[in-house]
């Protein structure tokens, strides 16, 4: 008797879950699921599948080999990229001492100071300070000569950053390496090279992705480097009971990246591929008509691949970048654009991800997008503020483990406000609008490499507002809309402050 509740076979597993696909133009970002595994990666893991082996064994082997593909001294397979950025720290921090790494993250009284160029702070630096440390931002040379003064852990450098530094990673290598501290450069989302310039360069060690452009598993990390460092890292992953232990990396991951690694070293032709991509570019800008500007972006410092970026007259046809990139994700097929990259006239796309066949479609959905705002833009509205909304409220924003209280003091001018919050460990300028009895509010704050963003929307009701605040946050390098709503939703209520 057949098993009714099976799906037949090739269906595609994400349509019967109710989810659509969509064409990537948007590059290798893990919101968006990487990449696509090579086939050899997928034959591999599904080999590596059948059998038994042992991790320690596995991970040694793999260190050989991985040692003789990229030229390092050693390397590793992590649960991620940001998972080695956390078992590098680890390294650096407790080496393979047992008594110290048990107590991590508690690092009272040992060198846990963490320091890095200050426009190189990024979101995944929380896996640095998820270890135990403090990390100690600076701008300038003298600055960081200075800081290194005090006992250091590590120093981390940002590589798709660097170079916009005032100062560079062998002046930071050359005063790090009088006081023994080891240096980490996050490459994740750059193109592996033999042998990484950055260790060329002097790091100790060095991150690449294993799930973006060298195609392997998704939940694939390389740390490279130092080998006395890199195994130290290793002796805090998984499978061994240490703060790793939650960064589990299958045996199916370890052969998997293995496979992505010989391609990329062996077979990979970056001529063809780069043929390839702008051949999709030149695909897509032949269907966007004469009204429709259109620009390659020339590969330069890390970044290797072209992307085109499509202008056009906002004003004539009615609809700004991120309005574009929303109504492209309602079609069919779904195409889905960099939310960092649009602006009121553009937008940008990257051809990595983009499949046989698919670039012909992309530029038929913009064009058809485009021609369906070529009009006029909508008059603005002129629906008038009904309310005052001017002076203290108490607001309420209503998380999962309870509430947290904010003041806050708006100023209106017609239907645009201005102010200021505070709440504890979080208070900054307000601004938002007043649209008939619509008001929806922006709080920002820094904390640590990142901006807490709420965006409070919602209704104004006497001396009463009440709604829903969107949460997330967002880095100096990545604002878009996603950032700013990826903690999800919570409920909010004000009232006027007696």
């Amino acid at each position: 008797m057949n098993d009714r509740s099976a799906p037949p076979p090739n269906v595609d597993p994400y349509r019967a879950l109710g989810v659509r696909p969509f064409i990537n133009c948007c590059s290798v970002r893990t919101l968006h699921g990487g990449s696509l595994m090579l086939p050899q990666v997928r034959a591999a893991m599904d080999a590596a599948s059948r059998q038994y082996v042992n991790l320690d064994e596995l991970m040694a082997a793999a260190n050989r080999r991985i040692a003789e593909l990229t030229g390092a001294e050693a390397g590793i397979v992590t649960c991620g990229s940001a998972a080695a950025v956390a078992l590098a720290t680890a390294a650096c921090v407790a080496g393979n001492d047992p008594v110290r790494m048990l107590r991590l993250p508690h690092t009272e009284g040992w060198t846990n100071r963490v320091v890095m160029p200050r426009n190189q702070r990024f979101a995944y630096d929380q896996a640095i300070r998820m270890v135990g440390t403090v990390i100690i931002e600076v701008d300038t040379l003298a600055e960081f000569e200075a800081a290194i003064q005090e006992p250091t852990a590590m120093i981390c450098v940002l590589g798709t950053h660097e170079a916009m530094a005032s100062f560079r990673l062998e002046d930071m290598v050359g005063l790090a390496r009088l006081r023994g501290i080891p240096v980490l450069v996050d490459a994740a989302s750059e193109h592996i090279e033999r042998p990484s310039p950055w260790l060329v360069r002097g790091a100790d060690m060095v991150i690449y992705s294993g799930g973006k452009f060298l195609r392997g598993p998704q939940t694939s990390g390389l740390l490279l480097g130092r080998k006395d460092l890199v195994e130290a890292a290793w002796r805090n992953a998984s499978p061994h009971q240490a703060l790793g232990r939650p960064m589990k990396v299958s045996k199916e991951d370890v052969v998997g990246l293995i496979a992505a690694l010989e391609y990329w070293f062996e077979q990979r032709d970056p001529a063809v591929e780069l043929k390839r991509w702008r051949g999709a570019l030149a695909e897509i800008a032949a269907r966007l008509g004469p009204d429709v500007a259109t620009e390659v972006i020339e590969p330069s410092g890390v970044v290797m691949v072209p992307r085109l970026r499509v202008r056009w007259d906002a004003a004539r046809f009615g609809i700004d970048g991120e309005g574009v990139r929303l109504a492209l994700l309602e079609r069919e097929p779904r195409v889905m654009l960099d939310d960092t990259a649009t602006t009121a006239n553009s937008l940008e796309i990257d051809p990595f991800g983009i499949q046989p066949g698919e670039a012909v479609e992309v530029g038929r959905a913009i064009a058809a997008v485009l021609a369906s705002h070529a009009k006029a833009a909508a008059a603005p509205s002129t629906a008038a503020a009904e309310t005052d909304v001017s002076g203290e409220w108490d607001v309420v924003v209503n998380f999962v483990h309870g509430p947290r209280k904010h003041r806050l003091r708006l100023n209106q001018a017609g239907g645009t406000l201005t102010g200021e919050q505070s709440s504890e460990q979080f208070e900054g300028a307000v601004t938002g609008n007043l649209n008939a009895r619509s008001v929806s509010l922006n709080f920002v704050t820094r904390l640590e490499g990142n901006t807490v963003s709420y965006r409070l929307d919602g209704d104004v009701a006497g001396g009463r507002m009440s709604g829903t605040a969107t949460l997330g946050s967002v880095t100096d390098h990545h604002k878009g809309p996603f950032g700013r709503g990826q903690f999800g939703t919570a409920a909010w209520q004000a009232v006027r402050s007696a």
